[in-house]
Protein backbone atom coordinates (compact mmCIF):
# COMPACT_ATOMS: atom_id res chain seq x y z
CA UNK A 1 0.00 0.00 0.00
CA UNK A 2 1.33 3.00 -1.18
CA UNK A 3 0.60 6.02 0.85
CA UNK A 4 0.45 10.24 -0.25
CA UNK A 5 0.32 11.63 2.83
CA UNK A 6 3.77 10.73 5.42
CA UNK A 7 3.06 9.15 8.68
CA UNK A 8 2.43 11.84 11.69
CA UNK A 9 4.75 9.36 13.15
CA UNK A 10 7.54 10.89 11.50
CA UNK A 11 9.66 12.92 13.44
CA UNK A 12 10.60 15.92 11.00
CA UNK A 13 8.19 18.65 11.40
CA UNK A 14 7.54 19.31 7.56
CA UNK A 15 5.81 16.46 6.61
CA UNK A 16 3.22 16.39 10.08
CA UNK A 17 0.41 17.75 8.04
CA UNK A 18 -2.69 18.96 10.81
CA UNK A 19 -6.16 18.41 9.71
CA UNK A 20 -8.09 21.61 10.88
CA UNK A 21 -12.10 20.88 12.20
CA UNK A 22 -13.10 24.51 10.17
CA UNK A 23 -11.73 25.76 7.09
CA UNK A 24 -10.15 28.94 6.93
CA UNK A 25 -13.28 30.98 5.69
CA UNK A 26 -15.13 29.21 8.30
CA UNK A 27 -12.63 30.57 10.82
CA UNK A 28 -12.95 33.96 9.30
CA UNK A 29 -16.19 34.17 9.58
CA UNK A 30 -16.73 32.90 13.21
CA UNK A 31 -14.01 34.73 14.21
CA UNK A 32 -14.51 38.04 12.95
CA UNK A 33 -16.73 39.75 15.11
CA UNK A 34 -15.70 37.99 18.04
CA UNK A 35 -15.57 39.77 21.30
CA UNK A 36 -12.06 38.26 22.03
CA UNK A 37 -10.79 39.53 19.17
CA UNK A 38 -12.24 43.06 20.03
CA UNK A 39 -10.05 42.95 23.31
CA UNK A 40 -6.80 41.80 21.60
CA UNK A 41 -7.24 44.63 19.32
CA UNK A 42 -8.14 47.01 22.34
CA UNK A 43 -5.26 45.57 24.13
CA UNK A 44 -2.76 46.11 21.08
CA UNK A 45 -3.86 49.73 20.42
CA UNK A 46 -3.01 50.63 23.80
CA UNK A 47 0.78 49.23 23.77
CA UNK A 48 1.32 50.56 20.61
CA UNK A 49 -0.61 54.01 21.86
CA UNK A 50 1.64 54.12 25.38
CA UNK A 51 -1.64 55.52 26.59
CA UNK A 52 -0.81 59.06 25.13
CA UNK A 53 -3.99 59.61 23.18
CA UNK A 54 -7.74 59.21 23.88
CA UNK A 55 -8.79 55.80 21.58
CA UNK A 56 -12.93 55.14 21.32
CA UNK A 57 -13.04 51.97 22.41
CA UNK A 58 -16.67 51.56 21.85
CA UNK A 59 -17.05 51.46 17.96
CA UNK A 60 -21.46 52.28 18.02
CA UNK A 61 -21.15 54.68 20.74
CA UNK A 62 -20.90 57.49 17.59
CA UNK A 63 -23.94 55.91 15.88
CA UNK A 64 -26.00 56.82 18.59
CA UNK A 65 -27.95 59.28 18.14
CA UNK A 66 -28.34 62.37 20.28
CA UNK A 67 -31.95 63.48 21.66
CA UNK A 68 -33.60 66.49 20.71
CA UNK A 69 -36.35 66.46 23.28
CA UNK A 70 -34.62 66.96 26.86
CA UNK A 71 -37.26 65.46 29.42
CA UNK A 72 -39.55 68.00 31.58
CA UNK A 73 -40.27 66.17 34.42
CA UNK A 74 -36.84 65.77 36.36
CA UNK A 75 -36.90 63.32 38.06
CA UNK A 76 -40.18 61.33 36.37
CA UNK A 77 -42.94 60.75 38.51
CA UNK A 78 -42.05 57.32 40.33
CA UNK A 79 -44.36 54.26 39.34
CA UNK A 80 -46.80 52.41 40.90
CA UNK A 81 -46.49 48.56 42.02
CA UNK A 82 -48.89 47.57 39.06
CA UNK A 83 -46.65 50.04 36.43
CA UNK A 84 -49.22 53.41 36.11
CA UNK A 85 -47.48 56.43 36.98
CA UNK A 86 -49.41 59.72 36.91
CA UNK A 87 -49.44 62.41 34.02
CA UNK A 88 -48.21 66.07 34.50
CA UNK A 89 -50.20 67.91 36.32
CA UNK A 90 -52.06 71.17 34.73
CA UNK A 91 -49.73 73.76 35.08
CA UNK A 92 -46.36 72.20 33.21
CA UNK A 93 -47.03 73.60 29.38
CA UNK A 94 -45.82 70.59 27.43
CA UNK A 95 -43.59 71.15 24.27
CA UNK A 96 -44.88 70.60 21.13
CA UNK A 97 -43.72 67.07 19.93
CA UNK A 98 -43.97 65.71 16.58
CA UNK A 99 -44.90 62.49 17.90
CA UNK A 100 -47.70 61.73 20.59
CA UNK A 101 -48.05 58.45 22.75
CA UNK A 102 -51.70 57.99 23.88
CA UNK A 103 -52.67 56.68 27.54
CA UNK A 104 -54.81 53.46 27.49
CA UNK A 105 -58.77 54.37 27.91
CA UNK A 106 -61.54 53.12 29.51
CA UNK A 107 -60.79 53.09 32.94
CA UNK A 108 -63.40 53.26 35.66
CA UNK A 109 -64.63 56.62 36.99
CA UNK A 110 -62.60 58.25 34.19
CA UNK A 111 -59.31 58.00 35.61
CA UNK A 112 -56.12 58.27 33.63
CA UNK A 113 -55.55 54.90 31.94
CA UNK A 114 -51.41 53.77 31.83
CA UNK A 115 -48.63 53.71 29.49
CA UNK A 116 -49.39 51.67 26.47
CA UNK A 117 -45.74 49.87 26.92
CA UNK A 118 -45.69 45.94 27.18
CA UNK A 119 -43.65 42.93 27.20
CA UNK A 120 -44.08 40.36 25.28
CA UNK A 121 -42.47 36.45 26.22
CA UNK A 122 -41.93 33.85 23.25
CA UNK A 123 -40.14 31.27 23.33
CA UNK A 124 -40.46 30.29 26.95
CA UNK A 125 -39.16 33.37 27.75
CA UNK A 126 -35.81 33.13 25.64
CA UNK A 127 -37.09 36.06 23.59
CA UNK A 128 -37.99 39.26 25.34
CA UNK A 129 -39.55 42.15 23.10
CA UNK A 130 -41.00 45.55 24.24
CA UNK A 131 -43.81 46.75 22.41
CA UNK A 132 -44.98 50.45 22.12
CA UNK A 133 -48.17 51.22 21.26
CA UNK A 134 -50.25 54.03 20.66
CA UNK A 135 -47.39 55.94 18.70
CA UNK A 136 -48.83 59.28 16.47
CA UNK A 137 -47.18 61.59 14.16
CA UNK A 138 -43.55 61.07 13.22
CA UNK A 139 -42.65 57.70 14.29
CA UNK A 140 -38.70 58.37 12.58
CA UNK A 141 -38.20 61.12 15.16
CA UNK A 142 -39.85 58.83 17.67
CA UNK A 143 -37.17 56.11 17.07
CA UNK A 144 -34.46 58.31 17.56
CA UNK A 145 -35.22 60.12 20.53
CA UNK A 146 -35.64 56.15 21.84
CA UNK A 147 -32.47 55.27 20.56
CA UNK A 148 -31.25 58.19 22.53
CA UNK A 149 -32.84 56.91 25.53
CA UNK A 150 -32.10 53.60 25.85
CA UNK A 151 -28.32 53.78 24.51
CA UNK A 152 -29.14 52.06 21.60
CA UNK A 153 -26.76 52.59 18.62
CA UNK A 154 -27.66 52.71 14.72
CA UNK A 155 -26.45 49.28 13.36
CA UNK A 156 -24.80 49.22 9.83
CA UNK A 157 -27.04 46.27 8.95
CA UNK A 158 -30.80 46.71 8.82
CA UNK A 159 -31.32 43.23 9.44
CA UNK A 160 -29.39 43.81 13.16
CA UNK A 161 -31.38 46.73 14.48
CA UNK A 162 -32.84 45.89 17.61
CA UNK A 163 -35.57 48.66 17.16
CA UNK A 164 -38.28 48.45 14.92
CA UNK A 165 -41.54 49.17 13.66
CA UNK A 166 -44.23 46.71 13.42
CA UNK A 167 -47.61 46.25 11.64
CA UNK A 168 -50.36 48.45 12.92
CA UNK A 169 -47.58 51.06 14.13
CA UNK A 170 -46.10 49.10 16.77
CA UNK A 171 -42.95 50.15 17.99
CA UNK A 172 -40.65 46.91 18.99
CA UNK A 173 -37.65 46.69 21.19
CA UNK A 174 -35.73 43.95 21.51
CA UNK A 175 -35.23 42.64 25.77
CA UNK A 176 -37.40 43.96 28.67
CA UNK A 177 -37.04 47.20 28.28
CA UNK A 178 -40.32 48.54 29.70
CA UNK A 179 -39.22 50.31 32.95
CA UNK A 180 -36.80 52.56 31.04
CA UNK A 181 -39.42 53.47 28.16
CA UNK A 182 -42.10 54.11 30.57
CA UNK A 183 -39.73 56.48 33.04
CA UNK A 184 -38.51 58.12 29.62
CA UNK A 185 -42.22 58.85 28.26
CA UNK A 186 -42.73 59.95 32.01
CA UNK A 187 -40.55 62.65 31.62
CA UNK A 188 -41.15 63.68 28.22
CA UNK A 189 -44.75 64.34 30.02
CA UNK A 190 -47.26 61.96 28.21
Amino acid sequence: MVSHFPSPTVSSPFFISIRNKHSSRQIKRLFKNNPARRRIQIKNSRNNNNNNQEIDYDLNRNNIPKPQFAPILDPPPPSLPNGWNPPPSDDIQLPEYPFRVSRTKNKPNDAVGFLPVYSEFRKDGARTTTRIKKVSGDQDIFMNELRAALQIPIPNNPKEDTVRIRTGGTIEVKGNRVQEVKQWLAGLGF
